[in-house]
C-alpha cells in the first residue's frame, strides 16, 4: 500500500519586526511579569526555536538590550576623544550611554518598578553595569595603577546616576549632570591622595586623575 504523501503546511510570512524592539515593546504595554518568550513569537508569527534561538531566556532580553546600549554609546570615532582630558572623556562616555538610553525609559522605569526582588533580573543588570563600565573606562584610556579605583569609583558613580535617571524624568538632565560632574571631581581628587602615598618610581598621576 502506497504511502500517503506528508501534507506540509504553507509556509507562515516571516516577520521583519526586530525581536528585541518587540521584546521591549511588550514589557513597556504589559509589564515584565507578563513577558513570555512564547508570547513573542506569537506577537512575532515565527516559530518558538527562533525566539529561543535568539533569547534562551527571557533576561537574555535585557542582556541584547545593554549591548545595544553600549554598540550606541561607543559609536563615535576615536579621534573624537583624543582632545579630552580622562575626567572629560568619562563624562562624555557616560553621558553618551544615557542618551542611549532614553528612547527606552518607559519600559526600563517599569521594569526597576516591576522587578524588585527579581534575581534574574538583578543579575542581568549588574551585568549590564558591570560590562558597560568596564567599556567606558577603557575607551576613556585608563590604564595602570588608576584602573581599580576606577572601576569601583566609576560603578559605584554610574548605579547612582541609574537610580537618579529612573527618578527624574526632566528633559534637561540638570541633577543627573549635576551628580556626574560632582562625582567625576571626587574620583580625581581620590586619585590625587592615592598618587601621594604611591612609590614616585611607579607614577607620576594614576590616569583617572588626568585632566
Amino acid at each position: 500500500m502506497a504511502r500517503k504523501p506528508r501534507i506540509t503546511p504553507e509556509a507562515e510570512p516571516v516577520t521583519l519586526r526586530d525581536p528585541l524592539d518587540t521584546a521591549l515593546g511588550m514589557i513597556a504595554a504589559s509589564g515584565w511579569r507578563s513577558f513570555s518568550l512564547v508570547e513573542l513569537a506569537r506577537e512575532l508569527n515565527v516559530p518558538l526555536g527562533e525566539v529561543y534561538r535568539q533569547f534562551p531566556s527571557r533576561v537574555a532580553v535585557l542582556d541584547r538590550l545593554g549591548r545595544r546600549l553600549d554598540q550606541r554609546m561607543l559609536e563615535l570615532a576615536a579621534a573624537d576623544l583624543d582632545d579630552m582630558s580622562v575626567r572629560e572623556r568619562l563624562f562624555e562616555l557616560i553621558m553618551r550611554r544615557f542618551d542611549a538610553m532614553k528612547p527606552y525609559r518607559d519600559v526600563l522605569v517599569r521594569l526597576a518598578r516591576e522587578s524588585r526582588g527579581d534575581l534574574a533580573v538583578a543579575g542581568a543588570s549588574l551585568g549590564n553595569m558591570t560590562r558597560a563600565v568596564a567599556k567606558i573606562i577603557d575607551a576613556a584610556g585608563i590604564r595602570g595603577p588608576g584602573l581599580l579605583l576606577a572601576h569601583n569609583g566609576v560603578g559605584l558613580l554610574y548605579l547612582r546616576l541609574v537610580r537618579i535617571w529612573l527618578q527624574d524624568d526632566d528633559p534637561e538632565q540638570a541633577r543627573l549632570l549635576a551628580e556626574l560632574d560632582k562625582g567625576l571631581a571626587r574620583l580625581e581628587e581620590g586619585a590625587r591622595r592615592l598618587c601621594r602615598f604611591m612609590p614616585r618610581r611607579r607614577t607620576a598621576a594614576p590616569d583617572v586623575a588626568a585632566a
